[in-house]
Formats: structure tokens, sequence, C-alpha cells
């Protein structure tokens, strides 16, 4: 008999145990998102960041011990204080993109005294990634100065713009050295950063183009002088070539507007002499040179104007045509070389440059070879 009392009272102590337990509580843990879509980043715009609010549902505080990511690209912060029933907290979790273009997805582990002692919420997107830097190569020397070119060339500069453009530079020696700009026309400044440069360093001349200044629409062509001063030794000059097509403003034009407008219609886009005579006796020709032809006509409704028709090579000589070619016209203009001045190949563009709003840079190939 007593045995059996004794049994009843255990029975009745573990019950009162376990209803004890259960009045204490336990916490429980969600989240407002399970994963997060950062969607498409950019690997240029750095480090990327999500809030994760961090709720307890259950009746006892929530305690977060520790958290983990499947990658050290990933850094979580979360909040350390208890978490109250009923209350939320925060998961900062921050993706480096750095180095890792393509799709991405990556796990954070919640350790905490939940029920669930073990967590999982995510992030995933996709890293565009970062433009290549250029890498340059420096082919082109003025003194110890090495340059990625000696040639700056501005394809369109409209008469309201002012546009730049640059030319790497090194300082290929073992002192340092200094880069001074020569003359300039008005129109056109440069700028040498740094202006001394240390052995190795890497620099840049920045030249501004101001349309603003320009009085007249065409092919410009110059010649900056470059002059680079090396310590204990004499300074070098040389020239940098700077070329522009500077064209009309059509980007208010309307399609109605241009069908209006003058059409240009040039004989052919390719001028090739074929093999040039070694002597003169070999092929007759006018004052030591050959000369070709372009046909140019108006195929549209307005005047056509013909603001230059000029090559950079020096080798071509170029004789003008009429300026300015009403609808239906037609003139030609005559493209010379001199036999003697083809080495071996000659490979040269000619620039035409008018108020055809469909196209107002055309370029003629010119060739020829012994």
């Amino acid at each position: 008999m007593r045995r059996f009392g004794w049994q009843i009272g255990m029975v009745c102590f573990c019950w009162l145990l376990a209803v004890y337990a259960g009045a204490q509580g336990k916490a429980q843990i969600g989240v407002d998102k399970q994963v997060f879509n950062f969607g498409t980043i950019e690997e240029a715009k750095g480090l990327a960041s999500h809030v994760f609010q961090i709720e307890n549902t259950g009746d006892a505080p929530l305690v977060i011990s520790r958290v983990t990511a499947s990658c050290g690209c990933t850094r979580p912060e979360w909040t350390k204080e208890p978490i109250a029933p009923g209350k939320a907290g925060n998961l900062k979790v921050t993706y480096n993109p750095k180095g890792r273009p393509g799709p991405f997805y990556k796990t954070i582990t919640i350790y905490s005294n939940a029920g669930k002692p073990r967590y999982n919420v995510a992030i995933k997107g996709n890293v565009t990634p970062k433009p290549a830097a250029p890498v340059f190569t420096y082919p082109y020397a003025i003194g110890n100065l090495k340059l990625h070119t000696k040639t700056v060339l501005y394809n369109n500069l409209r008469q309201s713009e002012t546009l730049g453009e640059k030319i790497s530079i090194k300082n290929d020696g073992k002192t340092s050295i200094a880069v001074e700009i020569g003359k300039m026309p008005h129109f056109l400044t440069a700028d040498v950063r740094p202006a001394s440069l240390k052995p190795g360093e890497v620099g840049e001349i920045t030249f501004l183009m101001d349309g603003h200044a320009l009085k007249h629409k065409g092919r410009y062509r110059m010649k900056v002088p470059l002059v680079v001063k090396a310590v204990g030794e004499e300074s070098v000059e040389e020239e940098i070539f700077v070329a522009a097509n500077v064209i009309d403003d059509f980007s208010k034009w309307s399609a109605k507007d241009k069908a209006k407008g003058p059409v240009i219609h040039i004989s052919g886009t390719l001028l090739d002499f074929g093999e040039v005579p070694s002597k003169r006796s070999v092929i007759p020709f006018i004052g030591n040179k050959l000369t070709g032809t372009v046909d140019i006509t108006n195929q549209g409704k307005d005047d056509l104007v013909i603001y230059s028709f000029t090559s950079d090579d020096e080798r071509i000589s170029i004789n003008r045509g009429k300026k300015t070619i009403k609808p239906g016209e037609t003139t030609t203009y005559k493209v010379s070389i001199r036999p003697k001045d083809v080495k071996v190949r000659l490979e040269a563009l000619v620039n035409i440059i008018s108020n055809d709003p469909n196209g107002p840079v055309r370029l003629l190939k010119v060739t020829a070879h012994k």
C-alpha cells in the first residue's frame, strides 16, 4: 500500500513539473522575409545591404547568441539585446560584390535560444561586372616620356559643346621629368596631371576643345608642341596632332525637318590608284601627280553645303569643287597623290563634312601601292 502511494506521488510531481515548465514558455523565431532578392547590383557600386526583421513569436525573451554566413563576402550584424515576446530585432546582412560577377545565393544561419535553435535566411541576386580599366601600352615616345598615342581626335563636335579627350603618359626614365604644353589656339586647352612625373609614374594629358569659340564648321587640324624636360638632360620637343569634326547641331530636328534637308551622295567611298609608277616614263601623269575624281550630288530638297573636304595625310592634295550644291546638282572634287611619296603602300582617309542632317561626316578611303 505504501509503495502504491509513493508511485501516485511521483506521477503527480512529474505532472506538476511539466505544468511549471510549460508555464515558463519558450522563445520562437521568425522573419519578415525568408529570402531577400537584391535583383541586379553593380560591382562598381560596392557593398549592398538588407535588414531582415527578426520577430519573437514566443512567450519568452529571444536571445541570439551568434550569426554565421556561408561566405566571407557576407557580413551579418544583429541585435545583441534579448528580444521580448511580440517584439522584433534586426539582422543586417551586407554583401560585397567585388570580384564576384554573376548570380549569387548566400545562406545566413541564426543561432538562438528559440525552440528551433538554428534558423536560416538567405540573400540572392546577380552582380554585373565592373567595366575593366583600360590597359594602355605606350608605343610612342618623346624623350623619356612614353605616350599611348600622339593623336587626339574629336569625332563630332557641335558649336554648343566643350569636349575633352585624354592621352595616357608614363615616365620611362630614371629621373623625374616635367611635361609642358606649347602654344595652342584659343579654343583648345590642355592640362598635364601630374606636371612632374617620377620614374615609372603614370599620368595623363587632358585636352578640352571649346566649340563655342569656333567660328566655322568643318575639319579642324592643328599641331600642339609638347616639351619634355628631364633632370640633368636637354629638353625634347615634339608635336601632338589634334583634329576635330565640327558639325551642325541636328538634335532638335524632327524626321520631317530632316526629310526636307539636303542629302549628300558620293560617287564612291574608295579611290584606289592601284600600283603607282616608280619612274615618270612608265605612265604619263601631270606635274608629277596622279589624280582621281569624286562626284558629289545633292539628292535632297535644300542646298547642300560642303564645309570641308580634306585629308590629314599630307601626301594627299585636293582641288575643291563647289561649296554650295543646289538640289539635283553635282560637283567634282579632284584628289591627287605624288607617286614618289608612296614608299610601299598608301592608305589614307578624306573627311567630308556637310550639312546633311542624316550623315554630316562621310569618309573616302584613298589607297595606292608600289
